[in-house]
Formats: structure tokens, C-alpha cells, sequence
């Protein structure tokens, strides 16, 4: 209320009529401002205008941020890159509102950078969308908007499958299909989710036997209690045993398969760092196994790593995937409708860190022809700390 009277007053005294692109102007500038008062933008930008225009506004622009204990810096020369498109700001003055004088220093540290070529395109834009606020997901997508620029997620992933190995195929696909009961799709794949599905591969020359697991799979269901039950009666050998906790962030328990992967059956509750998790597992639909009134709905393969940062700027800024809930030392990110990966730190995981490993991700996207003609790799390719992707 009070920046609303202080918006009228500035555009009374300011100029000589009072039109109502003027009083528009000021308001979204005060709008601005306030995003810059509560932490919501490190710093903000006045819409774009000419310099005449900027001479008309500049007194109430400093009286608006003023009161809201902001400053502004006049910028003639916005510096390009390929985070806007150039035209936007050609010959046009911009407004900069920032509420410590350190943002202002970070800023013009940033023009110099930009106008000396100092970094990679890319990577210049990225800095100054963090500046401005913006998670990776916005700036990527300003990124695909106004240049050559892709992620993989961009190009619509369908499916999740992750490859297992064992020395016994049979009994590997006999116990997912009959001790479990999941949806069998074909000879050796099995339905998790309704796009997260695992497959039963025979060890090779690749993938020998022995290798370390470095994964674990989590079985996302709202059953914990009957398949603790279930898996019981079956005789299912337990790592860790089912025991709930009121108001905390998941329960579950870990079973083993008959060659040593981890089985994780868990159920994400509300809590402030799963928040925009449970939006995505709202949607998902429920997927019955065989085994009566029982059913999972989506499914997170862990995977392990010793720099777990590389790896999460890796799926923020190449897959492009959505981070969907942030543990502190496990990253969840959604590659498929209800397909997840779970980016862990090694030093409190489940699993180790292997530089050979006995998993394989498997991403299928929408349109193979869209990743052609931006020149992306399809097939296998080695990501960081030597995790083996597929992409088709």
C-alpha cells in the first residue's frame, strides 16, 4: 500500500501528465524492486527504454528504490549475450536494482568478462542468469530460446530403463517376474513405473561378473507395511528393516535381489525438501504387479559418486533434467514421467563409487530425428565418473 502511494505521488511530481503507460512503468519497477527487498532476485532489471525515456524516470526510479532500501545503477551499454536476444537492449538504457553493493561489483565484474570474450559464450550467460536469479531450468530455456543450445531433456525422454547384470539371467528374470510380480514387457524388461521400467541382461565381456553394483533401485510405492509383509513371507533376504518415522522425509526398507542388488521399497511424505517430488509422484499412475492389491508407481535408480557437485552440474546444464527434491547429500532428478535418478555422495550411500560398474542408464526420447539435427550424439556415451547412458 505504501508503494503504491509512492508510485502515485512520483508520477504526479515527476511528469507532466499522467498517463497510464507511465504509471505502468513505475509499477512494474516497483515490482522489481521488491523482488530485489526479499531475496527473491539478486539483482533486477527495469524494463528496457530509450535514453530519452530513462532521463523521465530515473529521479522516480532512485525515490522508488529508495524507500524500499535499493539502489540503482544506469546501464547505456547492456552487454550482450546469448542469454537475451541483442536487439532486445540495442541503444536502450537499463536500470540495475541491487540491495548490496557486492551484487553491483559482481555485475560490472561480469560486463568486463563478457565485453573481453573471457569465458565461453555459454558460460557467461549462465553467470549472469544466476545474477539475475534464474534457476538452471530458466536459463536454459533462455539458452535454447536465443541460441543453437540443446539439452538432452529438451528432446523429450519417454522412458527410463536400467540395465542389470547377472550371472544367472533365469533366475534373475524369474524372481522379478514371480517372487515381485512386475508387468514383464518383453523377454527381459519389467515395468517399475509407467515409463520406468529395469532390464535383466546376461553378464559380458563388458559387464563381467563381479563388478561392483554402484547402484541401487528404490520400488516407490504407498504399501510400505504389506510388502514388508510380502517380502517376509517370501523369504526375501533384508538389508535394512522397515521401521517409520513420524514427520520425516521417507520410510522404507532395503531388500537384495538373488545377485546383490539393493532394493529400496519407499514412500516420499511431504516435507520441505520433497515438496515439488511429490507434485510429480502425484500424477503418476499406480502400476499392479502380479501379486494381489500390491503396486508400485515410479522408481529411482541411485547411482554413486565421489564428486557429487560435477555430477549434478552435469544433469543441471547437459541432460538437462529437473531436479526435483534436494537431500543435501543426494540430488533427485526426474528424467521421465515417473522415472527418477537419485545423484548420491559415495561417503554416506548405500553403495561405493566404482570406476567399473554393473549398471547401464537407459534414456528413450520422443523424436530421435530433433537430436540429429542439432547434431547430438545418440546411443552410448560415458558421463562423468564413468556412469554408461544410452540415449535413443
Amino acid at each position: 500500500m505504501i508503494r503504491s502511494a509512492i508510485i502515485v505521488l512520483i508520477t504526479v511530481l515527476v511528469f507532466t501528465s499522467c498517463s497510464s503507460s507511465k504509471d505502468s512503468t513505475l509499477e512494474s519497477f516497483g515490482v522489481f524492486c521488491e523482488m530485489v527487498q526479499y531475496g527473491a532476485k539478486p539483482i533486477a532489471l527495469s524494463n528496457p527504454m530509450s535514453p530519452g525515456e530513462a532521463d523521465k524516470y530515473q529521479a522516480g526510479f532512485e525515490q522508488l528504490a529508495t524507500a524500499d532500501g535499493l539502489k540503482i545503477f544506469r546501464e547505456d551499454q547492456w552487454p550482450v549475450t546469448v542469454l537475451f536476444p541483442a536487439e532486445a537492449t540495442q541503444g536502450m538504457s537499463v536500470f540495475v536494482i541491487y540491495k548490496q553493493n557486492d551484487r553491483l561489483t559482481q555485475y560490472q565484474q561480469l560486463k568486463k568478462d563478457i565485453n573481453t570474450q573471457f569465458d565461453r559464450p555459454e558460460l557467461l550467460a549462465r553467470r549472469l542468469g544466476r545474477l539475475l536469479g534464474y534457476d538452471v531450468q530458466g536459463i536454459n530455456e533462455l539458452l535454447m530460446q536465443n541460441s543453437e543450445f540443446r539439452t538432452y531433456a529438451s528432446f523429450g525422454v519417454t522412458e527410463q530403463i536400467t540395465h542389470l547384470y547377472y550371472e544367472n539371467q533365469d533366475r534373475a528374470l524369474k524372481f522379478y517376474r514371480e517372487t515381485l510380480g512386475l508387468p514383464q514387457v518383453n523377454e527381459n524388461q519389467f515395468k517399475i513405473g509407467e515409463s520406468a521400467l529395469i532390464q535383466v541382461n546376461p553378464v559380458s565381456d563388458q559387464y563381467p561378473a563381479g563388478l561392483p553394483k554402484s547402484t541401487a533401485i528404490a520400488l516407490l510405492t504407498d504399501q510400505l507395511p504389506e510388502w514388508y509383509d510380502y517380502v517376509q513371507k517370501e523369504g526375501i533376504q533384508i538389508k535394512y528393516t522397515y521401521k517409520p518415522k513420524d514427520r520425516g522425509p521417507h520410510d522404507g526398507f532395503v531388500a537384495i535381489d538373488p545377485e546383490g542388488y539393493l532394493l529400496e521399497f519407499e514412500q516420499f511424505k511431504q516435507h520441505p525438501e520433497n515438496e515439488l517430488f511429490m507434485a510429480a509422484l502425484e500424477k503418476a499412475p499406480r502400476v499392479k504387479t502380479n501379486i494381489d492389491g500390491l503396486e508400485f508407481y515410479g522408481a529411482i535408480t541411485w547411482t554413486y559418486h565421489r564428486d557429487l557437485l560435477a555430477q549434478e552440474n552435469y544433469y543441471n546444464e547437459v541432460l538437462g533434467f529437473q531436479m526435483v527434491a534436494d537431500q543435501g547429500w543426494t540430488k533427485i532428478y526426474q528424467t521421465s514421467p515417473t522415472g527418477f535418478i537419485g545423484l548420491v555422495d559415495e561417503r554416506r550411500g548405500m553403495e561405493n563409487y566404482a570406476d567399473k560398474k554393473a549398471v547401464k542408464i537407459e534414456w528413450r526420447v520422443r523424436d530421435e530425428s530433433e537430436m540429429v539435427r542439432y547434431s547430438f550424439r545418440q546411443g552410448s556415451m560415458m558421463g562423468p565418473e564413468k556412469y554408461e547412458y544410452n540415449i535413443r
